[in-house]
């Protein structure tokens, strides 16, 4: 952006349109020629989609719509005839004629939904989204329904499902419905967040992939301190577009302290998902694998072991310092079971070990890329390993992730308390991510009660669990170089 003050202010330029993240979809209600020419002029750049309102554009004359397309083309702003139209089209038994006729108008976006149409269903969408695709539109897909009934029925799981299939069929993003007053899908009926239901989508769906339709000034607050600056955001009135650009880049008092230099962004995610987001994002990531094999790192290493090295597949394991489990129980080419307590009878002094777990070696691995740091971290090193990562990431100028590595990709408690506990040591945390915190009034208590506490009491394991519910009992870090872990020596 050519702008000395924005320079002077240390603004970072984003990335060239259309943006995957950090896009903005407005909706144009409307808008006359002059008004259109007016908004290029002080928000183009800030535009990386313009949607008409619903089917608005079979109205305007001919010559007008002409005039307004080119201008945005001209601009380098897509363009999308409106989120009602295809469903209008057809319901009137206009496919796929009408796409060429909005080919030759200039219109070069598509959005399929099915928000109100009933005979749009599982099997007609995706052939929709597929001959738009074909037809070299940049095609969108909507889920959910305009009316609020109807959409609260949708189950979070049908909701997840049908994402995943129209991304499947072509769509190359998904806008998450809310409607231009921003009243149904993650929003609730006043306006207020449906946290549930937008955490599950979190965590089920690569929200880089959504549109999320929040027209009202405190929805789009909400989602950029939960996904931070680049979210993509929708149905955005043309008067607010340097609103939201103004809140990106820390420039209003809504995310202002987001963007303080003094302090360091710490997103809270999960799983292999939220490791990938992580490592994209070049953060410091701490890997939070509570039950067991955070606090078996950590036990390990601080009783002398030389190196771990983590696997992900259980072919890998070589040598006589082999620890593997799958579901809690042992695996049978393993030396030993990822148990810390049992673990303690042997001597590790020296040795160089390897691990294989069912869901944090994974996450380890994933976590890890050629730029930042990978800590393993949990109950048991809470405090040791805040201070590490903080550390690091106020000399490498990053932000800080807390991964929970969770049960084959689900939330799991003790992981989440383990993120919240380490959460808790950080200073001035500004939080962010797609994980919900866990507060724990009794570690051992809710360790025990967990899913994973359960499955390893019943195997034996009862001692492990309460040994990984201690708190600051170690002042080990283990840091992942990308082939092993090794303890972290601080400059």
């Amino acid at each position: 952006m050519d702008n000395r003050i924005f320079t002077a202010l240390g603004g970072q330029a984003r990335a060239p349109r259309p943006r995957k993240p950090g896009f903005s979809m407005v909706l144009d209600k409307h808008l006359g020629t002059r008004a259109t020419e007016d908004l290029i002029e002080t928000a183009g750049e800030y535009i990386d989609l313009l949607k008409f309102g619903w089917a608005s554009s079979a109205l305007y004359p001919d010559a007008v719509l002409q005039k307004k397309v080119r201008l945005y083309r001209d601009a380098g702003i897509m363009v999308c005839p409106g989120g009602t139209f295809i469903e209008v089209a057809y319901e009137r038994g206009v496919m796929p004629q009408i796409l060429d006729v909005l080919k030759d108008i200039g219109f070069n976006a598509i959005e399929v939904s099915n928000g109100i149409h009933p005979k749009i269903d599982s099997k007609v969408k995706p052939e929709l989204i597929a001959m738009a695709a074909d037809k070299g539109f940049f095609t969108i897909s909507e889920v959910g329904k305009k009316l609020a009934q109807e959409d609260a029925a949708i189950s979070h799981v049908q909701r997840i499902n049908e994402v995943r299939a129209d991304l499947a069929a072509g769509a190359r993003m998904v806008v998450m419905e809310a409607r231009e007053s921003g009243t149904v899908g993650i929003f609730r009926a006043d306006g207020k967040i449906n946290s549930e239901l937008a955490h599950e989508l979190f965590q089920h769906v690569d929200p880089d992939t959504i549109i999320w339709e929040a027209p009202q000034k405190e929805q789009q607050v909400w989602l950029l301190h939960q996904l931070g600056p680049e979210a993509n955001i929708g149905n955005i009135a043309p008067t607010d577009v340097l609103s939201l650009e103004s809140m990106r880049h820390g420039l209003r008092a809504d995310t202002f302290r987001d963007h303080g230099r003094s302090n360091v962004i710490t997103y809270l995610e999960l799983g292999v998902g939220g490791a990938y987001r992580a490592q994209r994002r070049g953060d410091v990531v701490v890997v939070v694998d509570a039950l067991r094999a955070s606090a078996t790192i950590v036990d390990c290493l601080e009783r002398g072991a030389k190196q771990i090295t983590p696997v992900v597949s259980a072919d890998e394991l070589v040598g006589d310092f082999t620890i593997g489990e799958r579901g809690g129980a042992k695996l049978p080419n393993a030396a030993f079971t990822n148990s810390q307590t049992e673990l303690r009878a042997v001597d590790v002094r020296g040795a160089e070990m390897m691990i294989t777990a069912t869901n944090g070696t994974e996450c380890i691995h994933t976590a890890k890329g050629p730029n930042n740091e990978v800590l393993i971290g949990t109950v048991t090193n809470a405090r040791a390993v805040a201070n590490a990562a903080m550390a690091l990431a106020r000399k490498e100028n990053r932000n800080i992730t807390l991964l929970a590595a969770g049960r084959n990709n689900q939330p799991a408690v003790e992981d989440r308390i383990g993120v919240t506990v380490i959460l808790d040591h950080i200073e001035n945390a500004v939080v962010k991510g797609t994980l919900e915190p866990y507060y724990s009034d009794n570690l051992e208590k809710d360790f025990l009660g967990s899913d994973s506490g359960v499955n390893l009491a019943t195997l034996g394991y009862a001692a492990d669990v309460l040994a990984a519910a201690q708190l600051n009992v170690s002042t080990m870090v283990p840091i992942y170089d990308g082939k092993t872990m090794v303890p972290y020596q601080s400059a």
